[in-house]
């Protein structure tokens, strides 16, 4: 006689691998459609792909699952999604260059392992943001209110706080914003400078959202809606995009040193590097504001007279002003040096017009993360990807350059993926931005035109001129409205010029922040709250 404990063991085990197959095949298609909603941002240039490379992964949100199989998806589309935005970070491999302790081997593991704790950590919140999404809808559904409404908005409300939790912090990363894959369909684009880039991610994810509710039931109701809202946004970013400035153009110009890492960091090599960059700027030389890149003078350029004092002598001799990134030290109120990664400028007269520092510094580049907890062996490996071997400090607050030709707010590097940090700028007074950058550590990849992208978003959204000063590239001049009006071939020595028009009017964005953004988050709120409301408090007072 068979043992009925057994025959239940044995049918489920046969039962196994047809699960671990389904659950292979959902994942592989969750992971490609995040994959092919990477190829959507700058570089691929298939920006049209966000429209549509959600739409599996949403179909499948839609059925009900259990939370461990809605956790699974949602890794899956993750590690596809931000394992392809963020690959040119292998590109760094090999950083020899940082000294002979960091040998090849190590450098490759510490590539590896920052490409894929970084994958790791940013899936984490399309976990917890889908996970969560999934289960709302799901219980929607089973209380029968999941309607086509809700299956739309509940994945925009949830995506809207996956993006927004990520521009926050100390270790912040707006990389993926998914607003920056439009960074070049101008009219609709215009809509940041009203909510900011956060809706204009979630009316992408609303567009795939509607395809998904209409394959999964036949409705298409709301996909005419996000269409509608995106034409009508659209139209509202013709308007807005060609209204008249009322400034004088200013000519301005940007110069890209092509110094590779090895030259930069080289001790004693700054004059020559100066040299090149004075040269370079002579190419420009009706340009009333000339921007070199980060670190250009990788010293602290105040503690360095010879080199500034031919800053002095070359502004007033030619008549413009030069805006450079370098470092910067000064003392705190303990008496201990502070070092920051800085902006300067001169004015055409020579005069030195102030300094200015990188805000969101780079968690392990540029700072230590607990510095005095960490096992001495990862604090020393750590503390050889920060060239100056030292802690960074951070900026404070916006220093916008006082010029005749207007106030020009400066920043570093990764500072332009933070819409904070340029909208605090704007409102400290600056009506042109200048960011100087060093994307040489990126190679020949995508970042280079992906960090710029962000540039174009920072522009539209405060309604400001940018300028985009970077050693390799990608180095622009980007008018008010968004528009590249003039770039450099990336990895070639140039200087570029353009006239742009400075802007003092605040637009809505940024005078009033991330309101729709945090109202999307409260309907995300709200959505739990209805499915989750026990259902008797309304059914007990009829029966009463």
């Amino acid at each position: 006689m068979t043992d009925p404990s057994t025959t239940t063991l044995q049918a489920a085990a046969a039962r196994v691998p047809g699960r671990l197959a389904a659950r292979l095949r959902t994942g592989f298609v969750a992971f490609a459609s995040g994959a092919a909603l990477s190829f959507a941002y700058p570089g691929w240039d298939a920006w049209f792909l966000a429209w549509f490379a959600l739409v599996p992964f949403l179909v499948m949100l839609l059925q009900p699952r259990s939370a461990r199989s809605y956790a699974w998806l949602s890794a899956a589309f993750g590690v596809g999604f931000f394992g392809g935005v963020n690959y040119w970070l292998l590109a760094m491999h090999p950083l020899t260059w940082l000294g002979p302790s960091m040998t090849t081997t190590l450098s490759l593991v510490v590539v590896f392992l920052a490409w894929f704790l970084l994958a790791l950590i940013l899936s984490s919140g399309s976990v917890a943001a889908f996970t969560a999404a999934g289960l709302t809808m799901r219980a929607l559904g089973r209380k029968g209110k999941l309607g086509a409404w809700a299956a739309v908005l509940v994945p925009v409300c949830f995506w809207v706080a996956m993006e927004y939790a990520q521009a926050n912090g100390v270790f912040g990363y707006t990389w993926n914003m998914l607003a920056s894959t439009q960074y070049r369909t101008l009219p609709l684009l215009q809509s940041v400078a009203l909510f900011g880039p956060f809706p204009l991610s979630g009316l992408i994810v609303a567009f795939n959202a509607a395809i998904a509710w209409g394959i999964a039931r036949r409705e298409w109701k709301p996909l005419g809606a996000a269409l509608a809202v995106a034409i009508a946004l659209s139209g509202f970013g013709l308007w807005w995009m060609n209204r008249p400035v009322e400034a004088a153009p200013v000519p301005v110009a940007v110069v890209q040193g092509n110094v590779s890492q090895t030259e930069k960091w080289q001790r004693g090599n700054e004059h020559e590097l100066q040299d090149r960059y004075f040269d370079l700027s002579r190419r420009v030389s009706t340009a009333k504001l000339v921007a070199w890149p980060e670190s250009a003078l990788p010293v602290l350029l105040a503690n360095t007279p010879a080199l500034y004092d031919r800053f002095v002598a070359e502004a007033k001799a030619r008549g413009q002003a030069f805006l450079t990134g370098t470092f910067n030290a000064t003392n705190g109120s303990d008496g201990l040096p502070r070092y920051y990664n800085a902006t300067t400028m001169f004015g055409p007269d020579g005069q030195n017009l102030g300094w200015d520092a990188k805000k969101h510094l780079v968690p392990f580049g540029e700072y230590l993360p607990g510095r005095h907890t960490l096992p001495p062996i990862w604090a020393q490996t750590f503390a050889q990807l920060n060239l100056m071997s030292v802690d960074m400090t951070p900026g404070e607050r916006p220093v916008p350059f006082a010029t005749s030709f207007g106030r020009v707010g400066s920043n570093v590097c990764f500072d332009s993926i933070f819409p904070d940090v340029m909208r605090d700028t704007a409102r400290a007074g600056a009506e042109m931005f200048v960011l100087v950058t060093n994307d040489a550590w990126y190679k020949k990849t995508m970042a280079l035109q992906q960090h710029l992208a962000h540039g174009v978003l920072r522009a539209v959204e405060n309604r400001r001129p940018f300028l985009q000063a970077a050693n390799t590239g990608a180095s622009a001049v980007v008018d008010h409205t968004g528009r590249i009006v003039a770039q450099a071939p990336t990895w070639e020595p140039a200087a570029v010029a353009a006239e742009v028009r400075p802007v003092s009017e605040q637009t809505p964005y940024t005078r009033y922040g991330d309101w729709l953004s945090w109202l999307l988050m409260a309907g995300g709120v709200a959505f739990m709250i209805r499915a989750w409301r026990p259902r008797s408090a309304r059914g007990s007072e009829h029966k009463d």
